[in-house]
């Protein structure tokens, strides 16, 4: 059987850009996101029988400026002749995807088109109409491959009403299978997480996913799925209904024994120290493996987990784990309660230095509120720079239509256009004049250069260039 799965380009709308002056510019520029579709290759890991093709839009845009990703995609339809073709979609993605539906339809009506990710999860009704035949809602890889041999036993129009987790298509709605969440806990641990079954990276082998400071390929590694945590921003919970599910620590460890050829490894998943214990089992392998040699690892990282457990920080480190990435939110404790985050700033702060002296370079986010007045912005400025840590990233509050955010913010907003739902564009109305609001927030980017400065110089820049850091200015 013929499936191509497809990861869309995300449109290019950052108004961000377009208020920044060229040393802004230069200081959002640190804001990086490459790496390959490991949803896909998850996908195509469980369809090992079958002739699979992954394109991947977002990367070939980002590589090529001049690329036409519906053309493209309109060519390898024609060429391959697929009887599948399987499609992942975020926001951003959501209209691209509707465009591209359309063209699958008009080449061939017969192909079954199945879309999945954190998009039609969370907002499936509005895909009713847009050509797709199946959506998948939740973790997909199972519901997947149970499609693709449903579809080998009994034809494109077979029953797929007993897999669970799905939206088929029907008149001008969707018929829903039983949900993900009506699995139990075991259920979902031994039948969805198919921790065995390791991604196909082949298939994308031939893009250079390249982390530009240290000029190294970077590639992913899922390690959980689901989080702890029900911030109300966030759309990853959802995808399990709020459970969390950490994966088998051998199959993690022989996952990483066959990639040597890539120096960076990003652990993506929300929350790699969700379980403490099998986070500690994790790091003692990677050790014992001797995989810590050859590897640099990025983590996402909660800072109360970094007070709570030190040793863990330091026996991470020790194991490799270089860049911890911390969605800190905000600087104000009343304002982390509004994100229902279970923090506190005290907390960051000294999580910040822990993570500091133990040798990570701390990526920390903070967001942008587009109510913010200028003494907001001034607060946010002094945090930064009187907590340095390697970067600090800025992302503009937006809420994404299916979470609990959107839900009380909808009625603020003045950009519908998803193509702007990318976190760099204020959607909703701002409190400061627009020009004024984007002129702050890139003074903002120049504060984190500066306080970058001020970390490697408390930190010492020689520990750090020995990895190969390039950061301009240092």
């Amino acid at each position: 059987m013929k499936i191509l799965l497809i990861n869309p380009p995300i449109p290019y709308k950052y108004r961000m850009f377009d208020y920044a002056d060229e040393e802004g510019k230069k200081a959002i520029s640190r804001r990086i996101l490459v790496g390959p579709p490991l949803g896909l290759n998850d996908i195509a890991g469980m369809l090992r029988e079958e002739d699979v093709i992954i394109i991947d839009q977002k990367t070939e845009m980002d590589q090529y400026p001049d690329y036409d990703p519906l053309e493209a995609a309109e060519e390898e339809i024609y060429a391959f002749q697929p009887d599948i073709v399987g499609i992942t979609c975020l926001t951003a993605q959501y209209n691209y995807v509707r465009e591209l539906l359309a063209v699958i339809r008009k080449i061939n009506k017969n192909i079954l088109t199945v879309v999945g990710g954190v998009y039609p999860t969370l907002c499936p009704q509005e895909f009713a109409g847009t050509g797709a035949d199946i959506l998948a809602i939740g973790i997909g890889k199972l519901s997947f491959s149970q499609i693709v041999q449903e579809y080998k036993e009994k034809g494109r129009d077979g029953d797929y009403s007993h897999i669970y987790g799905l939206a088929l298509s029907k008149g001008n709605g969707f018929v829903f299978t039983k949900s993900l969440g009506e699995m139990s806990y075991q259920e979902f641990q031994e039948q969805c997480m198919l921790d065995d079954f390791l991604p196909n990276r082949d298939l994308t082998e031939r893009y250079e996913y390249i982390f530009p400071f240290l000029n190294k390929k970077i590639q992913y590694l899922s390690t959980s799925h689901g989080c702890t945590h029900r911030c109300n921003f966030c759309t990853l919970w959802q995808l399990t209904d709020g459970r969390y599910f950490f994966r088998k620590v051998e199959s993690m460890i022989r996952e990483l024994k066959g990639m040597d050829q890539y120096p960076i490894i990003r652990f993506c998943d929300a929350n790699t120290f969700g379980n403490v214990k099998e986070a500690q089992y994790l790091f003692e392998r990677i050790i014992e493996e001797g995989l810590h040699r050859n590897h640099m690892y990025f983590a996402d990282l909660r800072t109360d987990t970094v007070l709570k457990h030190p040793e863990l920080i330091q026996l991470a480190a020790k194991a490799g784990l270089k860049v911890a990435v911390c969605g800190v939110e905000a600087t104000d404790d009343e304002e982390l309660e509004r994100y229902e985050k279970k923090n506190n700033v005290e907390t960051i702060k000294e999580a910040y230095k822990i993570m500091n002296e133990a040798g990570m370079f701390v990526n920390g986010n903070y967001i942008i509120r587009p109510d913010y007045t200028e003494k907001d912005f001034e607060r946010v400025g002094r945090f930064i720079e009187d907590n340095p840590i390697f970067h600090a990233g800025l992302t503009i509050l937006t809420p994404f239509p299916g979470t609990q955010q959107w839900e009380e913010l909808k009625s603020q907003v003045v950009i519908h256009d998803l193509d702007y739902y990318n976190l760099t564009n204020a959607v909703l109305k701002t409190a400061l004049p627009e020009k004024e609001f984007y002129h702050r927030l890139t003074e903002l980017f120049k504060t984190s250069g500066r306080a970058t400065g001020k970390f490697f110089s408390l930190y010492g820049k020689e520990e750090y260039k020995k990895f190969g850091l390039q950061v301009a200015g240092m």
